[in-house]
């Protein structure tokens, strides 16, 4: 596998066990659904051109309640035997192997999974490979379950957060200062980070995501929401969906 990284090429000592995307089904943070409209034979489109267009032979599909995570955190102290049950209820069910999407922030004990998971928004640094390596000293396949970046310039920078520049109090909702869309930048983070997770022994990387659907495409820079937006698909004024250059790097990266 080749990854293309301005004008030199990669060539990483192995290839990710399986290339992904994550797909959002919806949310409702702070009571806004990020999927506002949920069509199934849209669905089933979008899918196939994950796998068809992107060259995806993984997804991860996200979506459902916050507040029942929520309520894990107020109880980190009990928060591996949760796991350790729910992983339990699980396989009573479920053949497939089974991991938990965890944060940077939290310490899991791995025992009850069979993958190791965290999602990896950072820079391509020293110390973001350290913290890859010190994840793979479990001695089990790792996952990155997410990791992307925004659409303006200095989103890469700000990682899992760059999403929060939208003014929702605003009435239509509009961006809380002057950014630059930029393109290239998630596309370029989308090339370093899978350099980094080839050469660091990442099993499985999902970007995050095909689309934001609450995050429409504007040509008023101050209205652009698409910009907050980690898709590597812009939801478009008519409500179509339209690739951006990270969706054509991802393509050439995962063929």
């Amino acid at each position: 596998m080749h990854r293309g990284d301005g004008g030199r090429h990669l060539t990483p000592p192995r290839a990710l066990g399986a290339e992904g995307i994550t797909y959002d089904i919806g949310f409702t943070p702070g009571g806004r659904s990020s999927r506002p409209v949920f069509d199934v034979d849209a669905v089933r489109r979008e899918i196939r051109v994950i796998a068809d267009d992107l060259h995806c032979d993984a997804v991860r599909i996200t979506g459902g309640a916050p507040e029942a995570l929520a309520r894990l955190a107020e109880l980190p102290a009990r928060l591996d035997a949760v796991l350790a049950d729910t992983a339990a209820a699980v396989r009573e069910r479920f053949r497939g192997k089974v991991t938990y999407a965890a944060g940077t922030w939290e310490q899991i004990d791995w025992a009850p999974f069979d993958i190791v998971s965290v999602d990896a928004y950072g820079d391509a640094g020293d110390a973001f490979r350290q913290g890859v390596r010190d994840y793979l000293r479990h001695g089990k396949p790792l996952a990155a379950t997410e990791f992307g970046c925004c659409t303006y310039r200095g989103a890469a920078e700000r990682g899992g957060m760059g999403w929060d520049i939208v003014d929702y109090e605003a009435d239509p909702p509009r961006l809380d200062g002057d950014y630059t869309r930029d393109e290239d930048e998630q596309a370029r983070y989308l090339r370093e980070m899978l350099a980094v997770f080839d050469e660091e022994g990442v099993d499985t990387a999902f970007w995050f995501t095909f689309a934001g659907y609450e995050f429409p495409h504007h040509t008023d820079p101050r209205f652009d929401l698409d910009m907050a937006s980690y898709g590597v698909c812009k939801l478009m004024p008519d409500g179509s969906l339209a690739p951006k250059r990270s969706f054509h790097a991802m393509a050439k990266a995962y063929r």
